[in-house]
């Protein structure tokens, strides 16, 4: 069980004074001598997946394969000094690579210096965003990404890295901005599919897909890509079609923001606000699911205060914007890691082996490929899906328009439509709330719904349970479905509203609730709260109406109606 979050304290908390204190203390916090070799070694294993996942994702942003270790490096880092989660991998995503990269791709030929310009612009200001979450403690604005949500989304990122993959995979070129016109621009080279590169794909598909099951901690990935190196090199593949990573440059990259134009930032920013709203939402899922798991308290702004400086730094390097990892930061939790040191060894020894980058150049592109459709199919979760099924249609229905969205529609608009439909399925369930009666449990002194053979009415009482906060969208329902309950029991003399569910009471719900409170006492009816909080309590107590201030508040349901039995 994780601890308790930090959060209510660091709202109370003045910014200034909201930074952690960093050092080698922290950065060690947890090692032991029992345990510290096991760490190093969830490090190793964190690394060897990171190798050939940077360099798969670098093929999906469009930028050289160097950039994403450079990434990886940078982040890992970076988030180890300022974030909080112990064991969280930050790096080069395959889930947010396909946001920038097809955004930024319409206004920058690939392979250019305008591109990785505007890459390393989109980098620094998803960044700057992050570290305002952060610092003003916004973390609660990852939860209007609900779970069904999320999961079409990524579904919908799942399906695009694959379609992007096909032409890697089948050997043959491909264009086109959407899936669609990938799609059917594949079907006119179907004809000179590369055989080996088919194979190529398969087998470290294959390889990956086994591995995971015979033992998921172990480096399937980079093992899969070696031999894929090893036999593309042995067989001269190259010359039979098959098309290698290349020379990898190991260097800085190098951008200017002399290329942009007012248009470019307005793009920059667009696909920025995009990013931030993924980022938030995976970076939570995987800080929230890792802290359980390790048995650690979560401080979400804090993380996302280390995201946001990790994309900062490495935009200024001239590198990619950068995620929490689901899969790699599991990776790290059944390798055994517990501690920062894992994130140290494995940026440190990725730091130590950059110069050996340039021997990737005999990996094949389909070998990559094969890595991303594993990932890809990671993101496509059918089985969560099938319980968002069973547990509610609706939200079942916000995940397939997340997925279909971002799939047909592009990320941006899939995803503002699956939002916007979500927060308007909230407003309609607040605006329709349900109006409880409640009785009395023979022999005891507890009032619950009135649906059972135990609970009894009292007479000439109404006690009534309103399930939802009471302001402008429900008040009218509110009004109207208590008038519907006085007709059914035209004897009633006392009214008491459970209020335990009332957190606030805002200008027109007040103003309604005056109207129904003088329309009671027309009809000789009393009016009584129970159970309310104490903001509801200071609004009553505050109003100007005295129909208001003479409701009367009660600490529980029988209290309210031992009073008003009184009053007969």
């Amino acid at each position: 069980m994780a601890k308790s979050s930090p959060s209510d304290h660091n709202q109370r908390t003045p910014i200034g004074e909201r930074a952690p204190h960093y050092g080698i203390k922290e950065l060690l916090s947890g090692v032991t001598r029992k345990n510290a070799a096991g760490q190093v070694l969830a490090g190793v294993a964190l690394l060897a997946i990171a190798i050939p996942e940077q360099l798969a994702t670098s093929q999906l942003a469009g930028v050289p394969a160097f950039a994403a270790m450079i990434a990886f490096i940078a982040a890992t880092l970076v988030f180890v000094v300022f974030g909080s989660n112990p064991i969280m991998s930050v790096g080069a995503d395959s889930t947010i690579a396909p946001l920038f990269a097809v955004a930024l791709l319409r206004i920058a030929l690939p392979n250019t210096s305008q591109y990785y310009g505007l890459v390393a612009a989109t980098s620094v200001i998803t960044g700057l965003m992050l570290v305002g979450v952060g610092l003003f403690r916004l973390g609660w604005l990852a939860d209007f990404m609900s779970v069904p949500i999320v999961t079409g989304f990524l579904a919908g990122i799942g399906v695009i890295i694959a379609v992007h993959q096909l032409p890697h995979v089948l050997g043959v070129a491909s264009s086109g901005d959407s899936v669609l016109q990938r799609l059917e621009s594949l079907s006119h080279h179907l004809g000179h599919v590369s055989g080996w590169s088919l194979a190529l794909a398969l087998a470290t598909l294959a390889i990956m897909v086994t591995g995971e099951m015979i033992n998921p901690r172990l480096p399937w990935a980079l093992a899969a890509v070696a031999l894929g190196a090893i036999v593309a090199a042995g067989l001269s593949l190259s010359q039979h079609g098959v098309e290698l990573l290349g020379s990898v440059s190991v260097g800085l990259p190098q951008w200017r923001l002399t290329w942009f134009s007012a248009h470019d930032w307005s793009v920059v920013l667009t696909t920025s606000l995009t990013m931030v709203v993924v980022i938030m939402s995976q970076s939570a899922a995987t800080a929230r699911s890792s802290a359980d798991e390790i048995g650690v308290a979560d401080d979400l702004s804090r993380d996302f205060l280390g995201v946001g400086l990790a994309n900062v730094a490495t935009g200024l390097l001239g590198t990619i914007p950068v995620d929490a990892s689901p899969a790699r930061t599991t990776v790290a939790s059944l390798a055994g890691g517990r501690t920062k040191l894992v994130a140290v060894v494995a940026g440190l020894g990725a730091l130590v082996l950059s110069p050996l980058a340039g021997e990737a150049r005999t990996v094949p592109l389909a070998s990559l490929a094969g890595v991303l459709l594993f990932i890809a199919g990671r993101l496509v979760k059918i089985g969560r899906l099938r319980s968002v099924w069973q547990t509610s249609r609706v939200e079942f229905t916000f995940a397939i328009v997340a997925w279909v969205g971002v799939v047909f529609l592009g990320v941006e608009v899939g995803l503002a439509i699956a939002v916007a439909l979500a927060i308007l399925a909230q407003l309609w369930h607040a605006a329709r709330p349900r109006m409880v009666e409640m009785g009395r449990r023979r022999g005891t002194t507890s009032w619950e719904p009135y649906d059972a053979k135990e609970v009894e009415r009292v007479d000439h009482v109404l006690a009534l349970l309103f399930d939802e906060d009471l302001f402008f969208a429900n008040a009218g329902v509110f009004r109207r479905e208590l008038h519907d309950v006085m007709r059914k029991y035209p004897k009633t003399r006392h009214v008491v509203l459970d209020a335990v569910a009332i957190s606030d009471i805002d200008f027109t719900a007040l103003a309604t609730l005056s109207q129904i409170a003088t329309d009671l006492d027309n009809d000789h009816v009393s009016l009584s709260f129970a159970r309310a909080s104490a903001t509801v309590r200071g609004a009553l107590a505050r109003a100007k109406d005295q129909a208001l201030r003479d409701i009367r508040c009660f600490d529980s349901v029988d209290s309210a109606v031992t009073h008003a039995l009184k009053l007969r």
